[in-house]
C-alpha cells in the first residue's frame, strides 16, 4: 500500500534534485531515502526518476505522480487542520486569493467584518490576476479566489464552483479642479484629450465600446497610464490632468469623494464590474463557508 511517506518523500526528492540534499531536508538516511523512492516506483510500476551519473530528472509517470502527490498531501493537511479547528485545539485557516479590483474595494470591510466575528481564523491574503490566482486555487494553494469577472468566464466547471456578487458601475474620475469638471456638455472626444488612466486586466470587449480612445497609437494620443491597483492612481489624479476608469466602489471611501470627481460623458457607455467568488466543490473548510456567507 501507498504510504504518505512515500509520496512526501518523492516530492522532496523531486523538488531538490539529488539524494543528498532531500535526504537532509527529510532527516533520513540516503539510503532509506533511496529504498523508500524504489518502493514507491514497485507498487506504481513504474519508473518516475531518470537516474544519470550527475543529475536526476523526472519521466512522464514522475511528473504525474508529483502533481497528484502535491494535491493528496495538502488536501490531508488540511483536512488535519479542519479537524483541529472543529474539535477546538487550534485556529482555523483562511487563504484568500483575489484579483486587484476586489482587494482594494470590497474585500477589506469584509474581511474586517470576518476577523472581528472570528478572531480564532488565520487570514491571508494574496492578490494577482484571477488567472494566476485561479492555478494557485485549482491546485489547493488557496481556499477561495474573489474576482472581478463573472462566473460564466472562469470555466473550469466540473472542478470550481462559481457565485456571482452584485455588480458596480465604472465611472470616469479627476480631481476636482480638472477643466473637464466645468463641461456642461461633455463627450468622449473631450476626454481623448488628456491622460488616461485604465486598469490593466479590462474584460474582454470592453476597451472596443470606446472606440480607439484607449489606443496608444491613434493620431491624437495623449498618454494611457495602464494600472493594477487605484489606491496609488490617487496621487497621481491630484497631480496631473489624468482622467481614470475605474469602479464607482472605488471612490466611495472617506478622503477620495472628496478629493475626486466623477466626470460621465453624454456617450458614456454602460459599463459595470462584476465580482465573483470561485471556491472548489471538494472545498469544506468551515472558514469558507463562513467567509462566503459574509460576501453574498
Amino acid at each position: 500500500m501507498i504510504e504518505f511517506r512515500h509520496l512526501n518523500n518523492f516530492r522532496v526528492l523531486a523538488q531538490e534534485r539529488n539524494y543528498q540534499k532531500a535526504a537532509q531536508k527529510l532527516n533520513l538516511a540516503q539510503p532509506s531515502l533511496s529504498r523508500s523512492i524504489q518502493r514507491l516506483e514497485n507498487l506504481l510500476g513504474t519508473e518516475l526518476l531518470i537516474r544519470g551519473h550527475q543529475s536526476m530528472s523526472l519521466t512522464a509517470s514522475g511528473e504525474l505522480v508529483l502533481s497528484h502527490s502535491d494535491h493528496i498531501l495538502l488536501s490531508v493537511e488540511n483536512l488535519r487542520k479542519e479537524l483541529q479547528y472543529l474539535q477546538g485545539k487550534s485556529s482555523g485557516y483562511l487563504s484568500i486569493g483575489a484579483s486587484p479590483v476586489p482587494a482594494n474595494t470590497i474585500l477589506g470591510p469584509i474581511i474586517g467584518r470576518f476577523i472581528e466575528q472570528y478572531p480564532d481564523v488565520h487570514v491571508e491574503l494574496e492578490v494577482g490576476t484571477w488567472q494566476q490566482q485561479l492555478d494557485k486555487l485549482l491546485r489547493g494553494q488557496l481556499t477561495l479566489l474573489v474576482t472581478d469577472v463573472q462566473g460564466e468566464i472562469i470555466g473550469h466547471e466540473t472542478l470550481v464552483q462559481c457565485f456571482n456578487l452584485p455588480s458596480f458601475e465604472a465611472v470616469f474620475c479627476t480631481r476636482n479642479d480638472h477643466p473637464l469638471v466645468y463641461r456642461n456638455h461633455l463627450t468622449l472626444e473631450d476626454i481623448r484629450h488628456y491622460p488616461l488612466a485604465i486598469p490593466r486586466n479590462l474584460p474582454m470587449g470592453v476597451s472596443e465600446l470606446f472606440g480607439d480612445l484607449f489606443f496608444q497609437f491613434r493620431k491624437d494620443f495623449a498618454g494611457l497610464l495602464h494600472y493594477d491597483t487605484f489606491p496609488p492612481i490617487k496621487g497621481a489624479l491630484m497631480h496631473s490632468p489624468i482622467v481614470a476608469l475605474t469602479p464607482l466602489i472605488a471612490l466611495l471611501e472617506d478622503g477620495v469623494k472628496e478629493s475626486l470627481q466623477v466626470i460621465t460623458p453624454s456617450d458614456m457607455p454602460k459599463l459595470n464590474v462584476c465580482f465573483s467568488v470561485v471556491m472548489s466543490r471538494k472545498q469544506t473548510s468551515i472558514a469558507a463557508m463562513r467567509f462566503l456567507h459574509l460576501l453574498l
